[in-house]
């Protein structure tokens, strides 16, 4: 996997940039810490993540999904073990959204089910998030901030000239300022669907995709929780939502119409 890196020893800033990860780029700015540390931390992640990709795109013949889903005896296919690991967190996420989140695509987790295939691209981010969250703390770097593609964003601790790191959430269809959050130790996932993008989130349900011009904010300690709530609320109807919110207490959500 290409990246870039770069340290300003005054602030002893470190800065990571991959131009090219699962559909998008990524952005790595830790603050506080000596460069040999932080680029040791770069390393083990980007290479964790180039495998995560390899394994997880279902477009790619040679991955371990696509195999998967092409296989004839799914029963015996043997998935490797952070492959596994994300299916049985899919799993648990399925049962908590009332099955609005099903990485099979419509077939309830039953992998015997004729037809069902698995597609990761609904939690990929945000699992990639937490694992370098993580990587972050073990290392003791306390205040970073990530973005992933705009929207999966973590912010830790500070920046280093305020109490939190400041996130503006721009109106696709328009460029105005939706809204702006404050991260401190949080996680924003963002869903929606914008001009060039749109009808990328199936319901499950129905096969149908949504194309409604609307956006879903979601903050929390868990980026792997913000970026499953934040998918499932663009499907959700209003019982759904109240009892969304009350199966994630501790992330806070906002629902808008652009």
């Amino acid at each position: 996997m290409n990246s870039e890196t770069e340290y300003i020893a005054e602030g002893r800033i470190f800065h990571g940039f991959v131009p090219h990860a699962m559909g998008t780029k990524l952005d790595l700015l830790a603050v506080g810490t000596e460069a040999a540390a932080a680029e040791a931390l770069w390393t083990a992640f980007c290479a964790e993540l180039s495998a995560l990709e390899a394994a997880l795109n279902r477009f790619d013949p040679r991955s371990e999904v696509a195999r998967f889903n092409a296989s004839e005896s799914k029963a015996g296919f043997p998935l490797s073990p952070a492959v596994q690991r994300l299916l049985d967190l899919s799993r648990e996420f399925w049962f908590r959204t009332e099955g609005l989140f099903d990485v099979t695509r419509g077939h309830g987790m039953d992998l015997e089910e004729a037809g069902a295939t698995l597609d990761f691209g609904g939690i990929a981010k945000g699992y990639a998030l937490a694992l370098l969250r993580d990587r972050l703390a073990g290392t003791g770097i306390a205040s970073a901030f990530v973005n992933f593609g705009d929207s999966a964003i973590l912010g830790l601790g500070t920046h280093p000239y305020g109490d939190c790191w400041k996130v503006s959430l721009p109106n696709p269809y328009g460029g105005s300022q939706v809204a702006e959050f404050s991260l401190k130790d949080r996680a924003l996932s963002v869903s929606g669907n914008t001009p060039g993008y749109t009808g990328h989130i199936i319901d499950p349900r129905t096969g149908r995709a949504n194309v409604e011009r609307k956006l879903v904010a979601v903050t929390g300690p868990d980026p792997l929780e913000a970026e499953v709530l934040s998918t499932a609320l663009m499907l959700a109807d209003k019982g759904q939502r109240l009892r969304l919110r009350r199966a994630f207490p501790d992330c806070e959500s906002e629902i808008y119409t652009v």
